[in-house]
């Protein structure tokens, strides 16, 4: 197929997908709101403070336009000074008239400043520290979480901890406050511009009705919108991740151009869903503004009147028309922030969905602590199935003394890592029991239970960081000399000490820096310093060729010494010195005695 088949230039604007109705539960924006302010209780005292310092530019904010009114009034015209003005400063100058109204003008701008630098530096700090522990919480719950429950997977859980957290700061932050100081400012505004003039503090509230209106009816489909928009971006995000991490095959095949097609037509599904939205917010807004206009022109063509019939000065004219620009913006600042806040509300649903989700596995209330495990093993009426499929595993009975070095034989896809998953709790059991030391895993308190278990895998996962912090994953707070011992034990000592940085050494993305000998030396390594009672061992040699084979089973056994193990393997001298063969097959496990007899010998 050539490129220019693949690349296939994609429609601007696709039609809007059929979208589903809302689910019944879904919650409502005042139940949002009050979950995120229970989100994050330890921030209240600083919530408070915001709120506070929000409420003290009120008043200030209401002087503002005073220092007008005395020029206009009472230095080119003849008027008194305002208010109690008059009574403590009488038979002032022009010229000190004019001085006092500068230097007040001089301090409400001081004022003005470092109100709003301050208030800027406390909500910027509460909102960040707000935002990064929600999406700690978030990340810790997702690793908990089966992958297999939603289509997406990780796609859809990365995208929620990184683009739907913030929602806690506009929700929790920049919700609720905002609305309450400016409900606060407006009704400041309207008492101090109906005692000046009732008529024209009529006009202006008139006027502000279609905004309300206006915003009361668009929420709801704004709100619909942004959860369309953000299922989409999840849907790009995940061609992304899932591209860069089948990179490999991708190029192999030389299909970087029809990726490039496949990431563009969910990036533009995205792209028309978000223009739909900003188009009503855009349509919102400019209503907003011709409101804000006729109501203005309506006080500036009635008040004019007034100056002329000598109910209202001129200076008093443009004190009310300055009240109205601050009735009109907390006004405006009302409608655009209750629109704003729908694709918050949306983000905050989505990440509070995450955390809604059941774990794997919990622990049981009164869950027993357990220190070092003996290594015994049962099943017992053990039966698991993923999701809505046939079972895997069905009626398994065994019993495995500690000490014993178990090899699990059977086809691919039978169910041989499953047995394992079962073991370390990575699933719980449909029916029957899974026990360690006569125990039902499910009574132990997870955590310590997971201890009792060192791991190596066929596909050794290292992370990004060096070849010491690798090795210690098990143990962070292992020493150096522990760590070389576990290394020298898993016969990695040597080529780490051969590279430039040796322990320092960083091994790159999942250690793709790495051979991948090295990279199963390494977890040995781990292993080797977890010193767990039980071992588990998922095909560890099959990646393999046979030199790198013979190195590792040497590893192995010492490993495996004094140890309860459980290996899967499909090469015969890979279980050639284990006490018992189980094999699975049909759901069943059974143990092989031809399997055991076939064995070769060490």
């Amino acid at each position: 197929m050539s490129d220019a088949t693949v690349a296939t230039p994609l429609p601007p604007f696709p039609p809007e997908p059929t979208r589903l109705p809302p689910p019944a539960g879904r919650p409502g924006p005042f139940a949002i709101y009050r979950r995120a302010f229970g989100e994050v209780r330890t921030y209240w005292p600083h919530l408070a403070a915001v709120l506070v310092l929000g409420l003290a530019w009120i008043p200030i904010a209401l002087l503002l336009p005073l220092p007008v009114k005395i020029v206009v009034d009472s230095v080119l015209g003849s008027e008194p000074l305002p208010g109690p003005l008059a009574a403590w400063l009488p038979g002032l100058a022009d010229e000190t008239v004019l001085g006092l109204a500068v230097a007040l003008a001089v301090v409400f701008a001081l004022l003005q400043a470092g109100w709003g630098f301050a208030d800027w530096l406390l909500r910027e700090w509460v909102a960040e520290r707000m935002v990064l522990e929600f999406r700690g919480r978030m990340f810790l719950h997702g690793l908990g979480l089966p992958v297999l429950d939603d289509a997406r997977g990780s796609f859809d859980t990365t995208s929620r901890i990184s683009h739907d957290a913030p929602a806690i700061q506009w929700t929790a932050l920049y919700g609720v406050i905002p609305l309450v100081v400016s409900c606060a400012s407006l009704l400041g505004v309207i008492a101090v511009t109906a005692a000046l003039n009732a008529k024209l503090a009529a006009v202006a509230l008139v006027t502000a009705v279609p905004m309300i209106l206006l915003v009361h009816a668009s929420q709801k489909r704004l709100r619909e919108g942004w959860h369309g928009v953000r299922e989409a971006e999840t849907d790009s995000l995940s061609v992304v991740q899932e591209s860069f991490g089948a990179l490999r095959v991708i190029t192999t095949f030389g299909q970087e151009r029809r990726e490039q097609a496949r990431f563009l037509e969910a990036g533009t599904r995205a792209l028309s869903s978000r223009l739909r939205v900003v188009r009503t917010e855009g349509m919102i807004g400019m209503l907003f503004g011709l409101t804000v206009a006729f109501g203005t022109t309506a006080i500036l063509y009635l008040g004019v009147r007034d100056v002329q019939t000598g109910a209202l000065t001129t200076g008093g004219l443009l004190l009310i028309l300055g009240y109205a620009a601050q009735l009109y913006a907390p006004l405006q600042q009302i409608g655009k922030h209750i629109a704003g806040q729908q694709h918050a509300l949306a983000s905050a649903e989505r990440a509070f969905g995450l955390l809604d989700r059941r774990p794997i596995v919990a622990d049981r209330p009164g869950a027993r602590p357990l220190g070092r495990a003996e290594g015994r093993v049962s099943f017992h009426g053990v039966r698991f199935g993923y999701g809505d499929r046939e079972p895997v595993l069905r009626g398994v009975d065994f019993e495995i003394p500690k000490g014993t070095r178990v090899g699990i034989v059977g086809r691919t896809g039978a169910g041989k890592t499953t047995l394992l998953n079962l073991l370390i709790r990575q699933y719980d059991p449909e029916a029957g029991e899974v026990r360690l030391d006569g125990i039902d895993l499910r009574d132990w308190r997870l955590a310590d239970l997971r201890n009792q278990f060192a791991v190596v895998s066929q596909e050794p996962v290292l992370f990004s960081s060096t070849i010491a912090e690798n090795i210690a994953y098990g143990r962070p707070d292992a020493t150096m000399a522990e760590i070389v011992a576990a290394a020298e034990a898993a016969n990695a000592h040597a080529f780490v000490s051969a590279l430039p940085e040796g322990y320092r050494t960083r091994v790159g993305e999942r250690g793709l820096k790495l051979s991948g000998g090295e990279r199963q030396r390494i977890a040995l390594a781990r292993a080797f310093l977890k010193d767990a009672p039980i071992l588990i061992l998922d095909e560890p040699t099959s990646a393999v060729d046979v030199a790198t084979e013979a190195g590792i089973i040497a590893s192995l056994e010492r490993l495996m010494a004094g140890r309860t193990t459980f290996m899967i393997a499909h090469r015969l001298r890979t279980l050639r010195d284990v006490d018992l063969v189980l094999r699975v097959e049909d759901g069943r496990v059974f143990p092989d005695a031809d399997e055991t007899a076939e064995r070769p010998a060490a």
